[in-house]
C-alpha cells in the first residue's frame, strides 16, 4: 500500500526515473512510523519498503519483477511515539536514515502560563463574566494539569490498553470545551466546577475500558479539586453527582417574514447544562423524528438509554 501510494503521486521523468510532477520536490510525512506489526521474523514489512526508498532512492516494480524504479526529488519526514507499553520500535537500519529529534514536554510553569493566559483572556467582564468566575477559571489551570499528570502516571498503556496515551493535546481539548460557555447562561462558580468535571471526564475518562479505572478517575477529580480549590468548591463535583453540557437544547427562532436577508435562523448553539437525562432523551428523540421526516427511506429507530446519551454528549 505504501509503495502504491508513492507511485500514485509521481510522474515519469525519463526511462525508469520517476518524480513529483512539473519538476517539483515532494515531502512525504509518515505518521506513526512504528505502527506496522512485527512479523514472526522480527521485520516490519512496510518499514522495509520505506527504508529501501530512502536508502536506494527507489523500489522494485510490482508489475515487472526485477525492474527497478528510481525515485528523485523526494524527502521523508516521520513521527513516532516512544516505544514501550505495546508500541513497537523501528528497525535500526531505518532509524539511521533520519536525523532524530526528541520533543520533550514543556515545564509545569510553561504549561500553566499558556493555559492561564488563555483562561485569563477569555473569562473577562467585557464578555459578561463575573470576577469570581474568572478567578476560578485561572485557578483551575494547575488543577487540570495535575489531574492530567496523575492520569498519565497511573493509567499506563499496555497491549490490552494501547490507547491509554495522554498528551498535551488532551489539556487543549479540555480548555477548548471550557471556553465554549458564554455569559448568556450566567455561569457561577458551581456551573464552572461542574463544567470542568464534565470536560475532564469527556476528554480523559472516555478512553477507560473498565469501571475500576473510571472510579479511580472520578475519585481523583474530587481529591485534586479538594486539595487545590477547597472543600466548598469540590462539593459541587462529588462522585455520582454528574452534570452534562450540550449545545443543542435551544430551538431555532421562528421566521416572521420580516427578517433581513442575512438573518440567522439556525438554532443557537449555547453550551449549557442539561437538567435531567429525560430532557436530553426527549430532545434526541425529537431530532430523530425530524430526521425520519426529512430523509425518506432511511428511517432510524434508536433507543436512547443512559450510556448512549452520555456517549452522544461526548461526541457532540
Amino acid at each position: 500500500t505504501f509503495q502504491r501510494t508513492i507511485e500514485s503521486y509521481v510522474d515519469k521523468r525519463v526511462g525508469t526515473t520517476y518524480g513529483p510532477p512539473a519538476g517539483k520536490h515532494m515531502t512525504v510525512f509518515v505518521d506513526d512510523v512504528n505502527m506496522p506489526i512485527i512479523n514472526e521474523w522480527g521485520d516490519q514489512i512496510t518499514n522495509e519498503i520505506v527504508r529501501q526508498v530512502i536508502e536506494t532512492k527507489g523500489f522494485y516494480n510490482l508489475e515487472k519483477p526485477g525492474d527497478f524504479t528510481n525515485i528523485v526529488d523526494m524527502q521523508f519526514v516521520a513521527a513516532m511515539i516512544h516505544p514501550g507499553g505495546g508500541r513497537n520500535d523501528i528497525p535500526a537500519r531505518l532509524k539511521r536514515q533520519f536525523t532524530i529529534y526528541n520533543c520533550t514536554l514543556p515545564s509545569n510553569a510553561s504549561m500553566d502560563k499558556i493555559f492561564s493566559t488563555i483562561a485569563d483572556g477569555y473569562f473577562v467582564k467585557e464578555r459578561g463574566f463575573k470576577p469570581e468566575v474568572k478567578d476560578l477559571a485561572v485557578s483551575l489551570v494547575p488543577c487540570t494539569r495535575r489531574l492530567w499528570q496523575a492520569t498519565k502516571v497511573k493509567m499506563l498503556p499496555t497491549p490490552a490498553k494501547f490507547h491509554y496515551i495522554f498528551n498535551l493535546r488532551d489539556l487543549s481539548r479540555i480548555w477548548q470545551g471550557m471556553l465554549t460557555i458564554t455569559s448568556e447562561i450566567d455561569p457561577n462558580t458551581e456551573i464552572v466546577m461542574r463544567l470542568w468535571k464534565h470536560e475532564c471526564t469527556r476528554v480523559i475518562a472516555d478512553r477507560f475500558t473498565n469501571h475500576p479505572d473510571k472510579e479511580w478517575f472520578s475519585k481523583q477529580v474530587y481529591k485534586i479539586a479538594e486539595e487545590d480549590m477547597g472543600t466548598a468548591l469540590a462539593e459541587h463535583i462529588q462522585d455520582g453527582d454528574d452534570t452534562y453540557f450540550v449545545d443543542f437544547l435551544r430551538d431555532a427562532p421562528e421566521a416572521t417574514g420580516e427578517e433581513p436577508d442575512d438573518a440567522d435562523l439556525d438554532a443557537p448553539k449555547v453550551y449549557e447544562a442539561i437538567e435531567t437525562l429525560k430532557q436530553l432523551s426527549d430532545r434526541a428523540l425529537m431530532f430523530q423524528e425530524q430526521y425520519n421526516e426529512t430523509i425518506r427511506g432511511a428511517k432510524m429507530d434508536l433507543v436512547f438509554f443512559k450510556d448512549a446519551l452520555i456517549h452522544l454528549v461526548k461526541i457532540s
